[in-house]
């Protein structure tokens, strides 16, 4: 079966692939580069997407499932909360630095 593809504003496409196994939809901005894509296989959808920014709101919760969960950047990580906050595991739990680790807080308790 062949691919159909429908334009959309701004010089971007919209193309839906039917592939063994799976069924892929696309979408690619001005110039051809991929935006993104859902791949339909019979495990569920696998989602890629490239953009300059991405922006996440939800007015309740934000829940992740997953096996094994990782976040890269290049430049910088800052997780902030108004209200409290908590990190644990099981196993170890550790952190690395090549610079100083600061640890500030009204009441520090260590074990």
């Amino acid at each position: 079966m062949a691919a159909h593809t429908i334009a959309l504003q701004n010089a971007k496409t919209l193309t839906v692939t039917p592939e063994e196994g799976h069924d892929l939809v696309e979408i690619h901005g001005a110039g051809g580069r991929l935006e993104l894509r859902i791949k339909m296989t019979p495990d569920g959808p696998v989602l890629e997407m490239e953009s300059v920014r991405l922006s996440l709101r939800a007015a309740e919760t934000v829940d992740v499932s997953c096996k094994n969960f990782e976040v890269r950047a290049s430049e910088s990580v800052d997780v902030h909360s108004d209200g409290g906050m908590q990190l644990s595991g099981v196993a170890d739990v550790r952190v690395n630095a090549n610079g100083d680790v600061i640890v500030k807080g009204e009441m520090i308790y260590l074990n």
